[in-house]
């Protein structure tokens, strides 16, 4: 099997939305960790979850943004190198 092109934007697509996935997945353990560590330090709950829940929030649809745009440049110039190279192959086996 050989790779001739990529879809841009299908490819952009697919990691933005992971990288949104994991950006929430992340920020969720970071809240729950920096609560924890917060409250152990003597800190309230407005000042340990208030900037947590603010990029809760924001940060996902940021974060996919930033990479639908990074990863569709990518996929151009990875067009290009294997437009100039013949091609990527890949061994599978069933």
């Amino acid at each position: 099997m050989r790779i001739q092109k990529v879809n841009p934007v299908g490819w952009a697509n697919v990691s933005a939305l992971a990288t949104a996935i994991m950006y929430l997945i992340l920020m969720l353990l970071g809240m729950l960790l920096g609560g924890v560590v917060g409250g152990m330090l003597g800190g309230g709950a407005e000042q340990i979850l208030g900037g947590g829940i603010v990029m809760l929030i924001i940060g996902p649809p940021i974060a996919g943004v930033i990479t639908w745009i990074f990863t569709a440049l990518f996929a151009l110039i990875f067009n290009l190198a294997l437009k100039w190279s013949g091609g990527l192959q890949i061994d599978t086996s069933e």
